[in-house]
């Protein structure tokens, strides 16, 4: 996921609010003031209508530029702007004042300049500009809140995904250096065998890149991938290990994370039948059960009240992508099956997409 950080410019242009909505709200408030102060008016109706029409327009001028003011100092918080309105509650209703009484006397000769009259003007209009301020203040302050989460959540996700590639990217180095000395012997020994163990590591690690480029991929996949390291693991282990699929077929396009059956494959390799004498048995068992896809991994061991490191590592890691993908619909659980043997199961969602794919 590539997330682009919003700049400043613009997540201050969306907390003011500076869009349709904002315009139409905008003239429709002025124009439903405007409309009763005109019903308010004294004197005939061509004097009230322009009166009427130059108090609320400057209004509605001086109000749009204390918004202007605010976008272009970044004021956004509500202690910033808290200043700046209450001046603007005081001095716009007199530029509203002073506009209604010269459009009265310039135009019509007609002086309202009666104290009480335009004391009575002035209040009106502290009380409308006040109103406007208020409601602007409460939508601007919900607006950068939910800004606020909306980018909290962004960058949580990004945290997220980048956490997930983390985990899915891990490979143990074990494994590969075991592979190497096993292919050093067998150059001396049996060349063609050689080959075929260089065939197998190059497509698993070939699958390896693969896996970091996608979110899930399907069964069929990467039991393919499980067949090429569990085949590796047995140049080392030749007779001591032991391997057996038990596929239904309708589950074999079920998707699910990469690697992750690799993992648990690994895991019982390495802490089950690699401690093992005699060696044993890794089995894979997979069906679809009720819309989800449930997957066995069981080896020939026994499970530890205090398991190595390395396994609570892979294992805790496979659970972590898991509920990163899926959350509470998929698990995955490590059980003794009987005296000598440990289960691994997957049960995840056969639909679930995860993150993407």
């Amino acid at each position: 996921m590539h997330g682009r950080t919003s700049t400043p410019e613009k997540s201050q242009a969306a907390q003011i609010g500076g869009n349709k909505a904002y315009y139409a709200i905008q003239l429709a408030a002025w124009s439903l003031c405007g409309i009763l102060q005109y019903v308010l008016s004294p004197g005939s109706s061509a004097v009230s209508v322009v009166t009427a029409a130059a108090w609320c327009g400057t209004g509605m001028l001086g109000t749009h530029f204390l918004r202007w003011y605010a976008n272009r100092r970044r004021l956004n918080a509500v202690q910033q702007l808290v200043a700046p309105f209450a001046i603007a509650a005081l001095v716009i209703p007199a530029a509203m004042n002073a506009a209604l009484l010269a459009s009265s006397t310039l135009l019509f000769h007609n002086s309202i300049a009666v104290m009480h009259v335009v004391l009575a003007l002035y209040v009106r209009g502290v009380l409308v500009v006040s109103v406007w301020c208020a409601v602007f203040l409460t939508a601007n302050e919900a607006n950068r809140r939910r800004m606020a989460e909306t980018e909290a959540l962004r960058l949580a996700l990004v945290a997220q995904v980048s956490q997930f590639r983390a985990l899915r990217s891990q490979l143990n180095p074990h494994f590969l250096f075991n592979c190497l000395n096993s292919l050093r012997e067998l150059v001396d020994e049996d060349r063609d065998r050689a080959k075929q163990v260089i065939d197998l590591l190059s497509e698993l690690l070939r699958y390896t890149l693969r896996a970091d480029r996608v979110e899930t991929v399907s069964l069929r996949e990467e039991l393919r991938a499980v067949n090429d390291y569990l085949s590796l693991e047995k140049v080392r282990f030749e007779d001591r290990l032991h391997i057996r699929f038990d596929i239904d077929p309708q589950s074999l396009e079920a998707k699910l994370p990469p690697m992750l059956l690799q993992t648990l494959a690994e895991n019982g390799v390495k802490h089950g039948i690699a401690r093992l004498p005699a060696g044993g048995e890794l089995e894979v068992v997979s069906q679809v059960q009720q819309g989800s896809l449930r997957v066995e991994v069981t080896n020939t061991g026994t499970l530890s009240t205090a398991p190595h490191a390395s396994s609570a590592l892979g294992l805790g890691n496979a659970r972590e992508r898991l509920r990163m993908m899926y959350g509470e619909c998929a698990s995955l659980i490590l059980t003794a099956k009987d005296e000598n043997r440990v289960c691994a199961t997957v049960v995840l969602p056969v639909r679930s997409k995860g993150l993407g794919s």
